[in-house]
């Protein structure tokens, strides 16, 4: 009997480990299917027909625009139209999947709409939107998105060459001014996604970083959310000032941010 009880144990044993271990191989069976659909998907040919900046205060008009994630599934945005006008502060409001990301994702030529017509314009030229207009936008995404490494390294990654004016002027913008009272100023390190700082600072080096592109049209997504309401009034102000012709479309759920545009859109 004993012998036969040590043999269940020792057979118990490799099946528990076993079992304990089934949460990490489903995991990374999981990582492999997504390295698998990364690798099928289909590299963006630049046929060097566009080579990027548009000159001028730009617009950007959407048309009788339609689209849905797969076939039969409802319909994100139905037929839906705006003109973005040049130099424009909008608000996009809504509930979650209303489609304010969707529209964003649009802008960008990160998907197609199924019906309807997207054009980025200025007074001399117009252009479809498509992967050769992206660098006309730029996004600044929900929260922080810092990298391990100095604050300066975190802004030059927008723009290597960027002068120390240039550095100093884009953190006063954003509301960082913080960073020159740090014991290495804007050579501090932080961790990645900004460890060491608040959430509230980290978001404002991004966005910092940010206003360092180029693009005349902004995407920002809820950048102010880690802010208190003065705080935020006074970044939109700063905003506003600083870049009076830059077109900016704002996805908020701030009052705040909607008072202080020039139109508000709510997305059903």
């Amino acid at each position: 009997m004993t012998s036969f009880l040590q043999l269940v144990s020792q057979i118990q044993q490799p099946i528990l480990q076993m079992l304990n271990m089934l949460p990490q191989i489903i995991q990374a069976s999981a990582s492999i299917d997504r390295l698998n659909e990364l690798e099928a998907i289909e590299t963006e040919k630049m046929d060097g027909e566009q080579d990027g900046i548009m000159e001028g205060v730009l617009g950007v008009s959407m048309q009788d625009i339609t689209f849905s994630y797969a076939l039969g599934d409802r319909e994100i945005l139905s037929h839906f139209s705006y003109n973005f006008h040049p130099g424009s502060k909008v608000a996009l409001m809504g509930h979650t999947g209303a489609g304010k990301t969707t529209l964003f994702r649009l802008l960008l030529a990160l998907i197609k709409p199924r019906e309807g017509t997207l054009t980025l314009y200025g007074r001399k030229e117009k252009q479809y939107i498509s992967e050769h207009t992206r660098s006309n936008f730029v996004f600044v995404p929900q929260g922080n998105t810092l990298m391990s490494g100095t604050i300066r390294y975190n802004l030059q990654l927008a723009k290597p060459d960027a002068t120390e004016a240039e550095l100093r002027q884009v953190l006063h913008t954003a509301m960082a001014d913080f960073v020159f009272d740090l014991p290495n100023g804007i050579d501090t390190e932080c961790g990645e996604r900004g460890g060491g700082l608040s959430e509230g600072q980290a978001q404002r080096i991004a966005i910092a970083r940010g206003l360092l592109r180029p693009g005349a049209v902004l995407l920002l997504d809820e950048i102010s959310s880690s802010l208190d309401e003065q705080t935020e009034r006074e970044l939109y102000q700063r905003l506003f000032e600083a870049f009076p012709d830059k077109t900016m479309i704002f996805i908020t759920h701030r009052s705040v941010v909607s008072e202080m545009c020039d139109e508000v859109i709510h997305l059903e």
